[in-house]
């Protein structure tokens, strides 16, 4: 996982959230090791779901980023 795949991340909730990056609370790096994702996608393939702010966020290893909302 790249460092554009944390952007990634991060822009696609605050825009479900409608606000910018920067107004998210709490940040990523206080609810998930950014590091660790990097490291568990070099060891292995498939995907990583963890809630942060409201939301479901998928990372797959190929990049992709989805987001939903709580139900």
């Amino acid at each position: 996982m790249s460092p554009n795949t944390i952007h990634r991340i991060v822009s696609a909730v605050a825009d479900k959230k409608g606000v910018p990056p920067e107004q998210l609370d709490p940040r990523l790096g206080e609810v998930v090791d950014p590091d660790s994702l990097t490291t568990v996608f070099k060891n292995t393939s498939g995907y990583v779901t963890f809630d942060y702010d409201g939301y479901t966020v998928t990372v797959g290893d190929d990049g992709t980023v989805d987001v939903e909302r709580y139900r």
